[in-house]
């Protein structure tokens, strides 16, 4: 009988199963269905890249107008300015400390030599050196693309297309849904939820049972023992 005896078994394990007696419940809850939004992986900013402004139904190059003016005495952008530019961006409050004095069609070095207009990182790369060293590395900024190269080009997005170089600081923006874990959720305690018991959740008991299940357990000496008066 021992031949017969297993297969037997585990056909009747096997037409168990298949009864569907016993339900499986997965404590892993649904997560939630992340926005559109929050996986767009275009850049908060779009700037043209070129020494453009745009008037109405007109584009104009920025040499278009300062050729035929130089700058304030201060280099300090004004209120009567076409741009509508506010300076936010700390002790940085000339002009001239990023753009060309005199080809307004170029930002400037150190030393005075051009930086072509659609290479602003080399602009940044004057004050903010460790950022700039991060973002070479891909350790700061968006990297687009594909991590191999083999499946697809990889493109570094350029400082200002995140950052407004006039304001660099971010405005208030949306936060993205935050991922859900299997321990993530509300830590309720069994008698808050009796009937409901999720093996991936920690379940808190409160301070009082606790206290007691110490003292029945031994493990916490009585208070006449640690010399406390009653």
């Amino acid at each position: 009988m021992r031949p017969f005896l297993v297969p037997v078994t585990l056909l009747l394990l096997a037409g168990v199963l298949w009864s569907q007696r016993w339900p499986f419940h997965s404590p892993v809850v649904v997560p939630p269905a992340a926005p559109a939004w929050a996986s767009d992986p275009a850049t908060v900013r779009h700037p043209t890249l070129r020494p453009d402004l745009k008037l109405a139904s007109y584009t104009y190059r920025c040499s278009t107008c300062h050729n035929l003016f130089g700058p304030p005495p201060d280099s300090a952008p004004t209120a009567r300015s076409p741009h509508g530019i506010v300076l936010k961006h700390g002790i940085n409050a000339r002009c001239l400390n990023c753009h060309h004095p005199t080809n307004r069609d170029a930002f400037v070095d150190d030393w005075g030599r051009e930086i072509p207009y659609n290479e602003p990182y080399r602009v940044c790369a004057k004050c903010h050196g460790p950022v700039y060293r991060d973002w070479l590395h891909g350790a700061h900024g968006r990297t687009n693309g594909y991590w191999n190269t083999e499946m697809g080009p990889r493109e570094r997005r350029r400082c200002v297309e995140c950052h407004d170089p006039h304001q660099p600081p971010f405005p208030p923006m949306r936060v993205a849904p935050p991922p859900l874990t299997l321990r993530m959720g509300k830590q309720a305690t069994q008698m808050e939820r009796p009937e409901v018991r999720n093996p991936l959740q920690i379940y808190r008991q409160p301070a009082g049972e606790r206290a007691a299940a110490e003292r029945a357990s031994g493990s916490v000496a009585p208070e006449s023992e640690t010399g406390k008066v009653k």
